[in-house]
């Protein structure tokens, strides 16, 4: 074989291999939350920590580094009231499940969330027990009281994403990702079962201030 005819065959083999290695796209969008990334803190500020997972933690640290162990899941307390966010256990299994305020339980699957944050910089709240996000109710979402609720994931809805704040007094204000409003307990937020909504920025309200 002349050298011309094997450096053809050379190039040729080479081609062939590099046409065996798939190229990703730029810009290619994370299907189904895989580009999310779940996150020990919210615009810096470190949440309260739920046990319901410490067990199966324990278990999968001793198979690899503690840093490797999954942050979280959190509790989100309103600092209006002490109280907690919780799904609404008579509907946990269903789509539109509620969204409240009850007394805190670190033990309890409906009151835990894991955190995550999507490559456009956004949020996204897990609920332990159920899977689905906190969502706002696209029906209402241009007005205030628009329905917070757990949802299945939805890919590239913005209503399932938050945007973080931290205001002077150091507390989280939370905006939905589809409206300019921000989640707020609603009223007074003084008994369990008080809902969560979106309503329109309140200087001072207590009612959006979350840890």
């Amino acid at each position: 074989m002349t050298k011309i005819k094997r450096l053809m065959v050379t190039v040729a083999a080479a081609a062939g291999l590099l046409g065996l290695v798939a190229v990703p796209q730029a810009g290619a969008a994370p299907a189904d939350g895989k580009g999310d990334v779940k996150v020990s803190s919210l615009a810096g500020v470190t949440l309260r920590h739920s046990k319901v997972a410490d067990a199966a933690k324990q278990q999968r640290s001793t198979n690899r580094a503690a840093a490797d162990v999954d942050p979280g899941p959190w509790l989100i307390v309103s600092a209006q009231s002490g109280r907690c966010w919780d799904a609404d256990l008579n509907t946990i299994g269903a789509n539109g499940t509620k969204v409240q305020l009850w007394d805190c339980n670190d033990t309890a699957p409906n009151q835990a969330f894991w955190l995550t944050q999507n490559p456009e910089g956004f949020y996204r709240f897990q609920n332990y027990q159920s899977n689905r996000y906190l969502d706002a109710d696209l029906n209402s979402i241009g007005k205030n009281g628009t329905k917070v609720q757990l949802w299945d994931f939805i890919a590239g809805g913005k209503n399932q994403w938050w945007a973080g704040t931290v205001n002077p007094e150091g507390y989280l204000r939370l905006q939905s990702g589809a409206s300019t409003r921000y989640l707020t307990a609603e009223g007074s937020a003084g008994t369990n079962g008080t809902r969560l909504q979106l309503w329109d920025f309140i200087s001072g309200g207590t009612s959006q201030w979350w840890s």
